[in-house]
């Protein structure tokens, strides 16, 4: 039997290493009964193949785990489902073809008996059990047969939580991991999953929390456990900590306060949109605007306010129902990704990992994947050239890698980034590089990369134009930024004129004008 006092879960001298690299070294680590422990530690500093460690993904080469006093060794993730660890990753892990309730239920659908023979599906128990899941992360709006693959990202994200919750996870021993959670949601939609996971707390769950976003660590966690390149380096309560000092233990030295990015002196117009109205948007949300050589320009909204629908249509991804587009002030037709890469436009899309990167394949494929003319000869690829560019642009972007053929899915979040980038930078013909939230997913010390080198992509004259749910972001990066509300530009606000209020204010202007019209 458990004693109270003893850890629900305790890490003894847990390693894991993969080829190049020692990615859990040696970790030593307990967690109460019902406490909250944050992960924290910059990209690649070894969160997540602690968690996949957890989650019986892979299996450690040296140390021991131990679950509510028992040993915990699973072999495959379904032995730590029934063991009582659940894990919620930032990847989405759902059947796009399947229903809502099927994905929620998959592991104990319920059935009807008929006979002796076995059951069927009972649908109607299965609905109804798959609404108290969606009721309890605030997704009352999504019914329960509603195809995974209509739903929108954030939407996924709360399924995920869902259907981990779907077990009886408030019995004894069971551990909820949630890696990365808010990542893709809106401040409400995060709001609510919070008041889920104080419940779950009062409840007694024992939970670790994996979030770039400090102020949900000292709102949520009772303690903090900090990584670094695979070791635990320190452990510390929320309640006797600062932020300030746990990035200085995340990235072992005290990160300098950047200056504003934008500011620079902007040329003549690298892009200019007129008349765009992308797929979805109003008869009224014809876009105009421009983006200058050496000009950082930002495009705030709140979620659904066209931002990506803007880009990508701008990109070619997605038809835009009218608009015209001008590069360096000549007209150009783009009616596919192709034509927007021949004319210099270049798009590093919102979900990196699904439509940025081939994760399995090595860096020096995704690099040069979109740039193949220029490792080719006579039609036939040279992977010598392949791994000679691989090589300076990783040097260029102080990317962090082992070689050209290290597999992507092995690279931190923020690396992964830079691969992306350093795909549409080969060859130096990207002069207008759209960024749809270029550092989701990514810690405190990897944003300052990114910040960084964007400012010296404008620097170089190339129009640069970021999407970003993060209002402190586009402050800092931004010579102006363009505000969009329910698909129509309300406005646009200049760097001295910069505050949240202003920008918030523009963006819920749509909304406001039609509950008044409504009332």
């Amino acid at each position: 039997m458990t004693q109270v006092n003893e850890p629900i879960l305790r890490l003894s001298g847990v390693s894991k290493r993969f080829p190049g690299v020692l990615a859990v070294d040696g970790i030593s680590l307990d967690v109460a009964p019902g406490e909250m422990l944050a992960l924290a530690g910059e990209n690649g500093a070894g969160k997540s193949s602690l968690i996949r460690l957890l989650a019986g993904i892979h299996r450690p080469d040296s140390g021991e785990m131990r679950l509510a006093g028992q040993i915990y060794a699973p072999q495959t993730p379904l032995d730590a489902i029934r063991a009582g660890v659940r894990v919620v990753h930032q990847e989405f892990n759902l059947l796009p073809a399947l229903s809502v309730a099927e994905n929620l239920l998959f592991e104990h659908l319920p059935r009807r008996r008929l006979g002796p023979i076995g059951g069927i599906v009972d649908r109607r128990e299965m609905d109804r059990r798959a609404e108290a899941l969606l009721a309890r992360v605030g997704l009352d709006e999504v019914g329960p047969r509603t195809p995974v693959e209509r739903l929108g990202i954030a939407q996924k994200q709360l399924v995920e939580i869902a259907r981990a919750l779907s077990g009886d996870l408030s019995s004894g021993g069971r551990v909820l991991v949630l890696d990365e959670p808010t990542a893709t949601l809106t401040p409400r939609e995060a709001g609510r999953l919070f008041e889920q996971i104080r419940l779950l707390k009062a409840s007694g769950m024992t939970m670790l929390y994996v979030s770039h976003h400090l102020a949900e660590i000292f709102a949520l966690c009772d303690r903090v456990a900090v990584l670094r390149n695979g070791a635990l380096v320190d452990t510390m309560r929320t309640a006797d900590t600062e932020p300030a000092a746990l990035v200085g233990s995340m990235i072992g030295r005290t990160l300098a306060t950047q200056a504003p990015i934008g500011g620079g002196t902007p040329g003549a117009p690298a892009l200019s949109v007129r008349g765009l109205r992308p797929r979805g948007s109003p008869e009224d949300g014809a876009l105009d605007f421009a983006v200058r050589e050496g000009e950082i320009v930002g495009l705030a909204g709140l979620v659904g306010a066209g931002r990506t629908e803007a880009v990508r249509a701008i990109f070619g991804a997605d038809p835009a129902i009218a608009g015209t587009i001008e590069r360096d002030g000549k007209p150009v037709r783009i009616r596919s990704p192709r034509d927007a890469v021949d004319a210099g436009i270049c798009l590093l899309t919102e979900n990196r990992k699904e439509e940025g990167l081939v994760l399995p394949m090595a860096a020096r494929v995704n690099t040069t994947l979109a740039r193949l003319k220029l490792v080719s000869r006579f039609g036939w690829l040279r992977p010598a050239a392949e791994r000679a560019e691989t090589r300076r642009l990783a040097k260029d972007l102080a990317t962090k890698i082992t070689g050209p053929e290290q597999p992507v899915i092995e690279l931190s979040g923020g690396n992964q980034q830079k691969i992306v980038l350093a795909k549409w930078l080969m060859g130096d013909k990207a002069r207008v590089l759209m960024l749809d939230e270029p550092t989701r997913g990514i810690d405190v010390g990897a944003k300052a990369e990114i910040y960084a080198l964007l400012g010296q992509l404008a620097q170089e004259g190339r129009a640069i134009l970021v999407v970003s749910s993060e209002l402190p972001e586009l402050t800092h990066l931004c010579d102006r930024i363009l505000v969009l509300s329910r698909g129509v530009l309300a406005g646009e606000v200049a760097r001295p004129d910069f505050s949240e209020e202003r920008i918030l204010s523009l963006a819920y202007s749509r909304y406001t004008q039609a509950h008044w019209q409504t009332h």
